[in-house]
Parts: structure tokens; C-alpha cells; sequence
């Protein structure tokens, strides 16, 4: 939990101001913008190709210091990127990094969770993102107001820098040695792709295909529609709410199943990108901002809690791969192409094209419902 708490903070703390950074350093368009934003998550995409094709082999503990030791290094080189090209040269290693810790984390979690209370486990491991996606944005947003984005680039190196010790203290479970020989007899597509949790993992990149608009660019629309003293607390508002529901999204979905809190989900999602499309105060952002924490909240251990779930125990390190690349890969193209959308219909217009994205989000999970169910009932 610890190692995820500081990788949230490295992570979201850059992805929530890369884009204002690189359009006031480098003068880029919002595509441009967009697209250095995300290359942390297409570095991350890569590195789950890699992490699940290697971490049984290397250990937990090693792959975990080499992803945190990563991450550290390559957020401090930020400072001396002289041009955009280099900086989207680091910003690509720096995700590579940082898919490796966080795919390492997951996987030493899930291996050991009780496939009866994979809901609540889930729920109770994901407090720590929750609480680094709150800090991490939240400080950098204040730096850049007060200084500037050494500070950002500063405070983002320093986090997973300084769980590196703490990681030599703590007790990790390492993986038996016969799993990476058997992973070894599988075809090339099977060792790096989970095929039970694809219905999930397909569900998860539109949702977040739909996410990842806020992410990138709610740093520098609230500014532009005079709400910027507001979105200093947007994700501060954003992960209270997703604290405050978690155990009673987590518990739900260990007595009731994954309809009684997905449903709800995306649609609290969905409502939250359509008021966001509208918002002019203060307070119709924070009612927007914790809709987007209760509905995402839902979303995340709905379906990791149903990759569990469905994914055999020696296959959770793939599984999690699988899942996760779905997730980097919507918010890898998702600003790129948001980017294009503020150019051809402004903040307002891309933000209801999303809400219209996330709510048919609806109609794809009741579509997919029954291979989902049945992947799940067979384990």
C-alpha cells in the first residue's frame, strides 16, 4: 500500500499538469499538449507488456525497486528538458517506470486476497491511490500557482524516492518458482494477454477513454471559465468522495455482485461529465468533481474485483497486465484525441461528447454482462 501511495502521487501529480506545462514552456498546441500527457501512459502501457512477461521470474521485491528507483530518476530529469522533444522522450521512460511499479503492486496484492471478499480487499488496497491521487494534484496545482513546475517536478521525484527504503524493510511473498516455467509453455499471446478479463478490460478502456478528458485538461479549462480558486480542490473533493463510498461499494459487491454497483457507477460518471459541460460556479464543480469520485470509485472495484475473480491465482500477474493496459492505452490516445476535440468544439463541447461516450458505457456492460458472468461463474 505504501509503494501504491507514493506511485499515485508521481503519477497524477504530473498527468493533472503536463499539459498546462508543456503549453507555457514549449508554446504547443492542445494536441501537442495532449499528446506529451499521454505519453506516461503509453510508457506505462509498455511496461505492462513487460512487467507480466517478467515479474515472476525477476521477484516481487527487485521488480518493485527497479520500477520505484525508475521512477524517481526519470521525474527528476524533467528539470533539465531543454526542448519538447526531450521531454516527451523522458516523459515516455518515466511511465515505462512507473507501469512497472504499479503492475508490480496489484499483482502482490491480488495474488493473496480471498477470492470471496476480492470486492473489499480490493476496496481497502485502493485507499492508498485514492489518497495519492488526492495529494499528488493537489500540492502540484498549489506549487504551480505559488512558484512554478520545478516544484512539481521536485515533489513528483521525491515520492516513490522515498519508498524505496521502506521497501527494504517490508516482508514481500515472492512467487513459486514453478509458475514462470509454466508460463513458459504458453503461446506469446497467452503469456502477455489474460483472454477471460478482455469483456472487462474492453468495458474499462471507454469508461476511462471518457475519464481521461478530466485528467488531462479540467487543470486548464477551470482556469479558462474563471473557476480556477475551485480546481485547486477539485481532486481533493474528487477522492473524499471516493473514500466515503469505498467500503460500502466494496462490501455491495461481495454480497450483491458487480450489477449493483457498475450501473450506478457509470451513470454517476456520465452525469458528472455532462454538469462539467455546463458548470459556471464554484460549487456546481464540486458537485461534478464528486460525482466523478463516486462513480469512478465504483467503476475501479467493480471490475478489478472481477478480474480477481475470474483470473486463475497463477495468472493474476497477466490478468492485472491485461486489465491495466486497457486502462493506459484509453488514457494514452484519450487526451490526444480530446486535444482535437477542444480545437474543434471548445472545453463545453468535448466534455458533452464524452458524457455521451461514458453513457453508452451503459449499453456496453449490459452487452457484454453475460460473457463477463460467465468467466466468472467458471472459476
Amino acid at each position: 500500500m505504501i509503494a501504491n501511495f507514493f506511485c499515485s502521487i508521481n503519477f497524477m501529480s504530473l498527468l493533472t499538469t503536463t499539459s498546462s506545462y508543456t503549453m507555457d514552456t514549449f508554446g504547443v498546441s492542445h494536441a501537442s499538449a495532449g499528446f506529451a500527457a499521454s505519453l506516461i501512459v503509453v510508457g506505462a502501457l509498455a511496461a505492462r507488456v513487460f512487467a507480466v512477461r517478467y515479474t515472476l521470474a525477476v521477484g516481487y521485491r527487485r521488480m518493485l525497486f527497479i520500477g520505484l528507483a525508475a521512477a524517481a530518476a526519470t521525474t527528476f530529469l524533467y528539470l533539465f528538458a531543454g526542448t519538447f522533444l526531450i521531454f516527451c522522450l523522458i516523459r515516455f521512460i518515466n511511465g515505462f517506470a512507473f507501469g512497472v511499479s504499479a503492475n508490480t503492486t496489484i499483482t502482490i496484492v491480488t495474488t493473496y486476497l480471498p477470492k470471496n471478499r476480492s470486492g473489499e480487499g480490493v476496496g481497502y488496497f485502493s485507499l492508498s491511490q485514492i489518497v495519492g491521487t488526492a495529494l499528488g494534484p493537489y500540492v502540484a496545482i498549489q506549487m504551480i500557482h505559488g512558484g512554478g513546475f520545478g516544484g512539481v517536478f521536485l515533489f513528483a521525484a521525491i515520492a516513490p524516492a522515498a519508498a524505496l527504503p521502506l521497501l527494504l524493510l517490508m516482508k514481500l511473498p515472492e512467487p513459486p518458482e514453478t509458475a514462470s516455467a509454466d508460463e513458459e509453455r504458453l503461446p506469446l499471446i497467452d503469456k502477455l494477454i489474460e483472454r477471460k478479463v478482455l469483456p472487462v478490460s474492453a468495458l474499462c478502456f471507454v469508461i476511462y477513454f471518457g475519464f481521461s478528458s478530466i485528467l488531462s485538461f479540467v487543470a486548464v479549462f477551470t482556469p479558462d471559465i474563471g473557476l480556477e480558486r475551485a480546481s485547486s480542490y477539485f481532486f481533493v473533493v474528487y477522492s473524499v468522495a471516493l473514500v466515503a463510498t469505498r467500503p460500502f461499494v466494496s462490501r455491495l459487491f461481495d454480497r450483491s455482485g458487480p450489477d449493483m454497483i457498475l450501473y450506478p457507477g457509470i451513470a454517476a460518471l456520465a452525469a458528472g461529465l455532462l454538469l462539467l459541460s455546463r458548470t459556471g460556479t464554484d460549487i456546481s464543480l464540486i458537485i461534478a468533481s464528486t460525482m466523478f469520485g463516486i462513480g469512478l470509485g465504483a467503476v475501479q472495484v467493480g471490475t478489478l474485483a472481477l478480474v480477481v475473480g475470474i483470473a486463475p491465482r497463477h495468472r493474476l500477474a497477466v490478468a492485472n497486465g491485461t486489465y491495466y493496459m486497457s486502462l493506459d492505452g484509453a488514457t494514452s490516445v484519450g487526451p490526444v484525441i480530446t486535444g482535437l476535440l477542444i480545437a474543434a468544439a471548445g472545453y463545453r463541447g468535448m466534455y458533452f461528447i464524452m458524457f455521451i461516450i461514458v453513457a453508452c458505457c451503459l449499453l456496453l456492460y449490459r452487452a457484454l454482462t453475460g460473457r463477463i458472468k460467465s468467466n466468472l461463474i467458471s472459476q
